[in-house]
């Protein structure tokens, strides 16, 4: 050890450390926020705001050897249209991100009812865009009813089952959390329903829920609770 260095007293040391990753973040756009949410639901045929549209928006985060792998999840949110077809979503932030980068996409916002064609929308990409709004504020969105068969609206909703996995589970395996899923109970409890719905009618394809379900036992020894409680709206 060099005879002229000193060692600083614990305190200094820790408020030395903080200053300096706080100014890495921030000079690495580690740093995140979002501005606050509002938009309104309509049918597409009729123009009439629809009441009870579950809507999740998340925040992901990607990684990976390529960039594009989804690694975490900033923030996940979720609301409910009111009467007049309209919901929001708070503002959030500053979140420190330690790894991965929010891609220009965030948010993906998800958007549900029974009867209705789920709906899926994201960010225009664009280099250097402002990931703290979103391109669906202050908008309408129309959705589209479903005409098909049961078994046809199940398969269509295998894709929005997927990114809710992917963000509410999978990217624990990485450096996100397996308990996401708790986020978006309104979205599970409603497509739990539905399940029912295609257990009755003998319907094979499944939804994210089932996928909980088979692994509760594994989501409860990760300290996520309980799956079921989530689903009967138990647990708060």
């Amino acid at each position: 050890m060099n005879p002229d260095m000193t060692i600083a007293p614990t305190g200094s040391c820790w408020v030395l450390g903080v200053a300096l990753l706080s100014s890495s973040l921030s000079s690495h756009a580690f740093v995140y926020s979002a501005e606050a949410i509002e938009g309104w639901v309509a049918d597409a045929e009729t123009g009439k705001p629809i009441e009870g549209v579950i809507v999740v928006a998340h925040w992901q985060l990607e990684g990976g050897f390529e960039g594009g792998s989804p690694v975490n999840e900033l923030k996940i949110l979720e609301a409910v249209t009111d009467q007049n077809g309209r919901y929001s979503l708070p503002a959030w932030g500053p979140k420190f991100a330690l790894s991965g980068r929010l891609g220009s996409k965030s948010p993906e916002i998800l958007m549900f009812k029974q009867g209705y064609k789920f709906q899926l929308l994201n960010n225009d990409w664009y280099r250097d865009r402002d990931t703290s709004k979103s391109d669906w504020d202050k908008k309408t969105v129309k959705l589209e009813r479903f005409y098909g068969t049961l078994a046809q609206y199940a398969e269509a909703l295998a894709s929005p089952s997927s990114s809710l996995w992917v963000a509410g589970v999978d990217v624990g395996d990485r450096s996100g959390s397996y308990c996401g899923w708790k986020s978006f109970p309104r979205m599970l409890q409603a497509l739990d329903r539905l399940e029912a719905e295609f257990r009755t009618a003998r319907v094979a394809q499944a939804t994210v829920v089932s996928s909980l379900k088979a692994n509760s036992k594994y989501l409860a020894n990760k300290g996520c609770g309980s799956v079921s409680e989530i689903l009967e709206g138990k647990e708060r």
